[in-house]
C-alpha cells in the first residue's frame, strides 16, 4: 500500500511541474492553484509512504515516477520528442525501481 501512496505522490509531483508550465510565470491563476495543490498532495502522499519504505529509497522512486511521468506527458500533450536513448533509459530506471521495490 505504502509502495502505491509513494507512486501517486510521483504522479502529482509531474502534476505540479505541468501547472507551472502552465501558469506563465504564476499569471494564470487556475494552473497556479492546480500546482500547488499537486505540490501539497504530492509531499503529503511522500510523507505517508516514509513510514513503512526508507527515505533513500522512497525519495528516489519518487522522483524517478516524477521525471518518467513528466516526460511522457509533455511527449504526449507538449509534442516534446522522446529518442529510443532517452526511452532506454526511461527503462533503466523503471528496472532500478522494481530492484528497490523487491531488496526492501
Amino acid at each position: 500500500m505504502y509502495w502505491f501512496i509513494l507512486v501517486v505522490a510521483g504522479l502529482f509531483e509531474a502534476g505540479w511541474l505541468v501547472g507551472i508550465q502552465k501558469s506563465n510565470s504564476f499569471t494564470n491563476i487556475p494552473y497556479v492553484i492546480f500546482a500547488v495543490a499537486s505540490m501539497a498532495l504530492s509531499l503529503i502522499l511522500f510523507s505517508i509512504a516514509l513510514k513503512e519504505i526508507p527515505i533513500g529509497h522512497a525519495y528516489l522512486v519518487w522522483l524517478a515516477v516524477g521525471a518518467l511521468s513528466i516526460s511522457t506527458i509533455n511527449h504526449y500533450f507538449f509534442n516534446q520528442p522522446l529518442t529510443s536513448y532517452q526511452l532506454l533509459c526511461f527503462c533503466l530506471i523503471f528496472i532500478g525501481v522494481v530492484g528497490l521495490k523487491i531488496s526492501t
